[in-house]
């Protein structure tokens, strides 16, 4: 259980550790697998999330998603320009609300580099990375005692 002080002090912070949706590159499902792996390969993001048009999170995409489906199907380059990226898309990373706890974001940012974030509609609002939780602990570890006291029992 993380010391109440300490959630408090990071949560405080959390809607700047929030990349909103807008700031960020995402696919609408809909997509086709061509077009997306071009898009990720010219850009060098390793995994993206994946919307549909009314914003709800259904995963998140790779190359190595599309290339592993693309074997796994036996499909050739001309069927992947058919072939929508909602039904390749990687449901790995699960959404987490945008009111879980900390223990539950710290829990999960260990298997993941980021974790989406949704509201109780399943809309996506954007993602938390791990970097900007190590940031927030990093301000943990150096500001913390500018708004508390720390005694030892």
């Amino acid at each position: 259980m993380i010391a109440k002080e300490f959630e408090t002090f990071i949560l405080q912070h959390l809607d700047s550790y929030l990349i909103p949706a807008d700031n960020l590159a995402i696919f609408i499902d809909t997509h086709k697998a061509d077009h997306v792996m071009l898009l990720l390969v010219n850009n060098g993001y390793s995994r993206v999330p994946v919307i549909t048009k009314d914003k709800i999170y259904k995963g998140t995409i790779s190359i190595s998603d599309i290339l592993n489906y693309q074997g796994k199907h036996q499909l050739t380059d001309w069927e992947m320009t058919q072939t929508d990226i909602g039904e390749i898309v990687n449901t790995k990373i699960e959404s987490l609300l945008q009111t879980a706890s900390l223990t539950v974001i710290m829990h999960k940012l260990v298997e993941f580099p980021f974790l989406p974030v949704v509201d109780d509609q399943q809309q996506f609002m954007g993602i938390i990375t791990r970097k900007s939780i190590l940031k927030a602990v990093n301000s943990l570890l150096h500001d913390f005692t500018d708004d508390y006291t720390i005694i030892k029992r």
